[in-house]
């Protein structure tokens, strides 16, 4: 029997030896109907040509012809896998490295549950490998706060195979690619994080479920890329909190985080160096801007 054909969706931006590593972990998978698809964001440092001789004939190679954010370069894999009969979407993180039987586990869960939209495997900690960094996670949309379920556990603690949750992490995560066209793809307001919560929510919001199943396991290193940039991580997740809370929360939600958000700026005023800078983080959350945007090139 042919097993449903999964499009594993690999994002590559100026670093292509993670990007290599990644592929050739993911070549040694059990599992017999998956394609390799490499989406190149637009890199600066020759990424293209290092990866298209490291893929074998079989596997995609995408470019970006700009960069737009983590999301949209996923959604170009997406849309390649759609239009090339994919019946699920992998996004996998560059720096990770997956158990042999990931693809299997989760595949499995999928087609016995028709319910559940997105999955996603337990992560752990690229060094201390029985350390877990989420096994999904909950959100309080009220302050927008997201807990990761047993963060910093080890792997025996976790007791459930499937666990409900509001998100998992954007490390690794399986969709049912007959939703796509209903739920839409990859929010592509946020260029990096958050847009991972935002279309879990979505498929929420179409009555489909999100769950981590705990038998898949992947290793997370922590991204390379994004640390190369000061204050980029810091930005894009105080700015892209306010736009999630903003696009997501109801009314009650809303009001209570402007007031929770504004009281928050005012403390790092009195109590951070150049706590002032929280206050543009607010502003630009609310207004859409991007000081990082020069980065779309």
């Amino acid at each position: 029997m042919i097993k449903p054909k999964v499009a594993i969706i690999v994002l590559n931006y100026n670093n292509y030896s993670d990007t290599i590593e990644c592929i050739k972990n993911i070549r040694k998978v059990n599992y017999s109907n998956y394609e390799i698809v490499v989406v190149d964001n637009h890199s600066t440092d020759n990424s293209r040509k290092h990866l298209e001789v490291a893929l074998f004939a079989n596997e995609v190679f995408l470019q970006a012809s700009t960069n737009r954010g983590y999301a949209a370069g996923n959604n170009i894999g997406i849309k390649y896998a759609l239009m090339n009969d994919a019946d699920y979407l992998c996004i996998l993180n560059n720096d990770v490295e997956v158990d042999p039987d990931f693809l299997t586990v989760l595949v499995d869960a999928l087609e016995k549950n028709s319910q559940i939209g997105v999955a996603g495997p337990k992560i752990c900690d690229f060094k201390n490998r029985r350390e877990v960094q989420s096994a999904g996670a909950m959100v309080n949309m009220n302050y927008g706060r997201a807990t990761d379920l047993y963060k910093g556990e080890d792997i025996d603690k976790i007791s459930q195979s499937v666990i409900s949750c509001d998100y998992v992490g954007g490390a690794c995560m399986m969709i049912r690619a007959s939703l796509v066209q209903s739920v839409g793809y990859i929010p592509e307001n946020y260029f990096l994080f958050y847009e991972e919560n935002e279309w879990c929510a979505k498929f929420k919001k179409h009555g489909y479920q999100i769950a981590c199943i705990t038998k898949a396991t992947i290793w997370h290193k922590g991204s390379h890329t994004i640390n190369q940039i000061s204050g980029l991580s810091e930005y894009f997740m105080y700015r892209n909190l306010v736009i999630f809370v903003r696009r997501n929360g109801n009314l009650k939600n809303r009001l209570i985080f402007k007031l929770y958000f504004t009281a928050f700026c005012l403390k790092a005023l009195l109590t951070k160096r150049n706590g002032k800078r929280f206050f543009s983080y607010f502003y630009d959350g609310l207004t859409g801007n991007n000081r990082y945007q020069y980065l779309q090139k």
